[in-house]
């Protein structure tokens, strides 16, 4: 498993990079990472060696789904989700670690978590073309 895996990079407009902790174990910083400058890139790193790259979007959001152990202990990681919104739509990159599959979907805004809105958005660049795809690392 690469270094960079389970880890998410932001590229700022201006060209300042953030590379998150593993975000399995940690506090991913994405609501306390100290810049609030717009978003240019956002990148998720896989351990197959795939990375989720997201550019161009107005807005970017990240957060994780877990399921509460009735049975005591601690809360059990069920996926990570990456959004971009663009133009009143959300493109949902859903990770699911459960069925260690992925998932896309592109859903309204105020729509993308099960049918509802989320919080933690993140400025992004307005006027550019949104991109994401699921590409090998270089």
């Amino acid at each position: 498993m690469g270094s960079k895996a389970f880890k998410y990079e932001l590229v700022f407009k201006d060209g300042i990079k953030f590379l998150s902790p593993d975000v399995r174990r940690n506090d991913p910083r994405w609501a306390t990472e100290s810049s609030k400058k717009p978003i240019r890139m956002l990148k998720f790193f896989l351990p197959s060696g795939q990375v989720l790259v997201m550019s161009g979007f107005e807005a970017y959001n990240f957060f994780v789904e877990c399921s509460e152990n009735l049975g005591g202990g601690g809360c059990m990681l069920e996926a990570f989700f990456f959004c971009g919104a663009h133009s009143g739509h959300v493109m949902v990159w859903k990770f699911d670690l459960r069925q260690k599959k992925v998932f896309r979907f592109l859903k309204r805004w105020g729509e993308e978590y099960a049918g509802t809105k989320t919080r933690g958005w993140r400025p992004g660049i307005f006027g550019e073309k949104p991109d994401a795809l699921l590409m090998a690392e270089n």
